[in-house]
């Protein structure tokens, strides 16, 4: 934008203006395609095209020499000078964001179809990445509330999963239960049904509830008994961190809450209030509840 308000500032009578920059592909670009190199297909695909055709029909109007400095330079040399002041009195600008006024958007030199939304405008990026990228978006989304929000992980940790406890798994079995767990191909008595392999979709252990990932994971009574030592092991551990970090008892109350609640609905600890636990790659003990 900085090169577009400059040509249209330097219009008029007399000798061709002399435009430094310090953004060095901008002003091998402009020689380039002013010189007739490529310039049809070095434009088609660039991001924000519609800016540099703007450029190069002001510098069309009237020959204007453009030429490269080097930024954030302590040179004493004219150029070097005028782009320390040009500098500062941007990252100043940032402080009175408010006051700045928004750029113009040449519609004028856009394609002739080009794409828009209302969150993001015009769209002048790679058509078909931008496509995918939100195809995906609505897969995910889809997939996070359409399967029982086995897929909805993004509320606890917006981080992707570590691949290790697949890639590096000191228990190929437990690696296989994760893989097993987080696409919902358990073997419970609820899929196996829905599939016509088994009669009945209630616990085949005796509880009579139907026997889900869920089920088997957080509410099973036959493994009452493991979540409870389990849990308790995880407490002390995690106290003795706490202990470690050298955090007050105030401090280490939430986090051995979350902690003793793992393994539990619980809406504090769970957003969705239930426990999920096993749908992290984190845990990878959950290979004892799920037979070989």
């Amino acid at each position: 934008m900085a090169h577009v308000l400059a040509l249209v500032l330097s219009r008029g009578n007399g000798p061709a203006p002399l435009l430094y920059s310090d953004h060095q592909n901008s002003v091998d670009l402009i020689h380039d395609i002013l010189a007739q190199v490529s310039r049809d297909s070095r434009l088609r695909n660039m991001n924000g095209r519609s800016y540099y055709r703007w450029i190069l029909r002001l510098a069309q109007e009237r020959p204007t020499v453009m030429a490269y400095t080097r930024g954030h330079s302590a040179e004493l040399t004219v150029p070097a000078q005028m782009n320390r002041e040009a500098d500062y009195y941007a990252s100043g600008a940032q402080r009175h964001i408010e006051l700045v006024p928004v750029a113009p958007t040449p519609t004028f030199s856009m394609d002739e179809y080009t794409l828009y939304t209302a969150a993001d405008g015009w769209i002048e990026s790679n058509t078909r990445t931008f496509v995918d990228f939100f195809m995906s978006q609505h897969t995910a989304s889809n997939m996070a509330f359409g399967y029982r929000m086995r897929m909805l992980t993004g509320i606890y940790d917006t981080l992707p999963p570590p691949d290790y406890p697949y890639s590096r798994a000191l228990s190929a079995h437990s690696a296989v239960v994760q893989l097993y767990a987080r696409s919902g191909q358990l073997p419970t008595a609820e899929a196996l049904a829905s599939r016509g392999k088994l009669p009945s979709s209630l616990c085949r252990l005796g509880c009579n509830a139907v026997e889900s990932m869920q089920h088997i994971f957080v509410d099973c009574t036959h493994f009452s008994q493991w979540r409870i030592d389990t849990a308790s092991e995880l407490v002390a551990r995690t106290a003795v961190r706490l202990n470690e970090a050298g955090l007050s008892d105030e401090e280490q109350g939430s986090v051995l809450l979350a902690a003793k609640s793992l393994f539990s609905d619980n809406a504090v600890t769970w957003p969705l209030r239930m426990s999920q636990y096993f749908l992290f790659p984190s845990f990878g003990f959950i290979e004892v509840l799920v037979p070989k």
